[in-house]
């Protein structure tokens, strides 16, 4: 019964999923735009002392991009926290590889606002781009991260170790009263 019981629990664990871990690299610029590789109009932007990065160009646009190591056919849950400062002139997009994420154009100003999509990565390597232009203010951009999304059938069998973990309890008391 015991053995029964540890091998339950052992199937139990190795379903669990693993810590999830950010394959953003500075996903909160403590380190600048370290990581990150900038293009286009790279005018008015930087990183702030509080810990974000802030976009302003003029005129046209600009951004970063990081490539990260991805898995072909594997959920990733991207998210992100985004500020605007300001009305028009703007426009801001994220894209996942080919997968576009959202797109502001002309926006009103708004505070941080956490952003989060699940999209599949098509193979071993996925840009994670995003693109702004802000002609009379900024956007604010922090806290970027993206982490794999466990598989249902690792939650199916999380579930089912449960339940058997369960049964064989339920069974034990039954031979012991």
């Amino acid at each position: 019964m015991r053995s029964l019981l540890l091998v339950a629990a052992a199937a139990a664990a190795i379903a669990v999923p693993a810590t999830a871990t950010n394959l953003v690299t500075n996903g909160n610029f403590a380190s600048g735009f370290s990581g990150w590789s900038q293009f286009g109009n790279t005018g008015f932007t930087g990183v702030n002392s509080a810990g974000f990065a802030f976009f302003g160009p003029i005129g046209s646009t600009g951004g970063i991009t990081q490539n990260l190591a991805t898995t072909a056919g594997q959920a990733y849950l991207i998210s992100f926290s985004l500020r605007n400062r300001g009305g028009p002139t703007n426009s801001f997009q994220a894209d996942f590889g080919s997968q576009q994420l959202n797109s502001f154009s002309n926006a009103a100003a708004f505070g941080f606002t956490t952003f989060s999509f699940t999209k599949t990565a098509t193979g071993s390597s996925t840009p994670l781009t995003f693109t702004i232009r802000h002609d009379p203010s900024f956007y604010d951009l922090t806290s970027v991260s993206v982490t794999g999304v466990p598989e249902p059938a690792n939650w199916a069998m999380l579930i089912a170790g449960f339940g058997l973990v369960g049964a064989l309890m339920r069974r034990r008391r039954a031979v012991a009263a």
